[in-house]
Order: C-alpha cells, then sequence, then structure tokens
C-alpha cells in the first residue's frame, strides 16, 4: 500500500505526463509547440486586454488590415468572374488596391526581417529556427506577391476584357490568402507575447 507522500508525488508526475501541450492556433502550423512558452503565459484571449492592448494593438492592427485588403481583392475578383462586375468596374476598382497591398506588405516584412525579428531572437534565443520559418515565409511571399504585380501590370494594359486574366489573379489571391492565413498566425503566436510581456 502506497503512502501518502508516493501517492502525491505519483499523482502529481501522471498529471504532468498527461497537460495537454499548448499548440499553434492555425491547424497547419510549423511552429512547435516548445517554441510557444510565452504564449501559454499570454493567450490570445488576452492580447487584447487592457493591460496589453497598447503593446499589442498596433501589430494586430497591422495584420488586421492585410487580411482585409486581401479579402476585399479577392471578393472583387470573385465578383467580377461570376458576373457581378463589369470588366471596367472590375479594373478601375483592383487596379490601385493591388499596388498598394503589395506596397503595405513589403514595407511591413521589410521592417520585421531587418528590425524586429533579429531582436527578438536576441531577446530569446530559442526561437531563433521559429524566426527563420517567418523568414523564409516572406521569400514565399515576395514569389507571391511578385506574380500578382505581374498580373496587375497586365490587368493595366488589357483594354480588351480577358476572364483568363482574371482567373489568374484570382488564383494567385486563393494561393496567398491560404498562405497568409498561416503566416500571420503564426507570426502572432511567437510576436504578440513577446510585445505585451517584454519591459518598455
Amino acid at each position: 500500500m502506497m503512502d501518502t507522500a508516493t501517492n502525491n508525488t505519483l499523482s502529481a508526475t501522471i498529471e504532468a505526463q498527461t497537460k495537454a501541450k499548448v499548440m499553434p492556433r492555425h491547424p497547419e502550423s510549423r511552429l512547435v509547440p516548445d517554441w510557444l512558452f510565452l504564449y501559454e503565459k499570454l493567450p490570445a484571449s488576452e492580447w487584447y486586454s487592457s493591460d496589453y492592448a497598447y503593446k499589442t494593438s498596433g501589430w494586430l492592427n497591422v495584420h488586421t488590415n492585410i487580411r482585409k485588403r486581401q479579402r476585399i481583392l479577392r471578393q472583387l475578383t470573385e465578383e467580377y468572374l461570376m458576373g457581378a462586375l463589369n470588366w471596367e468596374n472590375y479594373r478601375s476598382q483592383i487596379l490601385e488596391r493591388v499596388g498598394m497591398h503589395i506596397l503595405k506588405l513589403h514595407q511591413h516584412h521589410s521592417v520585421e526581417d531587418h528590425g524586429f525579428f533579429p531582436d527578438f531572437v536576441s531577446s530569446y534565443p530559442q526561437l531563433k529556427t521559429g524566426f527563420e520559418i517567418l523568414e523564409r515565409d516572406h521569400v514565399k511571399l515576395n514569389a507571391i506577391l511578385d506574380e500578382l504585380q505581374g498580373l496587375n501590370d497586365e490587368l493595366l494594359k488589357a483594354n480588351i476584357e480577358d476572364k483568363a486574366l482574371a482567373d489568374r489573379v484570382y488564383q494567385n489571391l486563393v494561393t496567398g490568402t491560404e498562405f497568409l492565413s498561416q503566416h500571420l498566425t503564426d507570426e502572432e503566436d511567437l510576436v504578440v507575447p513577446i510585445l505585451a510581456l517584454r519591459d518598455g
């Protein structure tokens, strides 16, 4: 028969073994649960709380705007392909939006790669591999954006309706939307708790 101390130790061991690890939010995340030690301290449900919003809301709002611009571009292209917009209306609405979207994304990634990410890795060297994944994401996203810019250039020159071109734009936006969803969510899981919990 086990004494009380042994029983308590065994119970604690079983509890530690069965405790669920904190998992990244995106179902196809590349993040390792061991990297989420700060996210465990500050889960997403607390990011906009009064204690942290002044540190986190800027980054989160940038991501909200990225998602919104991407969604609008995709919706406009869907509406044209479904016949809800005519060619001229579609072109007039999407041309400038694409250029601004690409510019804003490149600016955001540049600031991250050359400023924030090295600073975060300096503070948390154990997260280096996670931030390397995010930097490689930027390379892939740049390729998607370069293709989108090329398609936008074609749209600018296309005086005659070209549904095949619009379909290529749509396919690029679908790919970009799916990849951005994963990338932005992974980035938030690593970055936002750092912003919230660091001094200053």
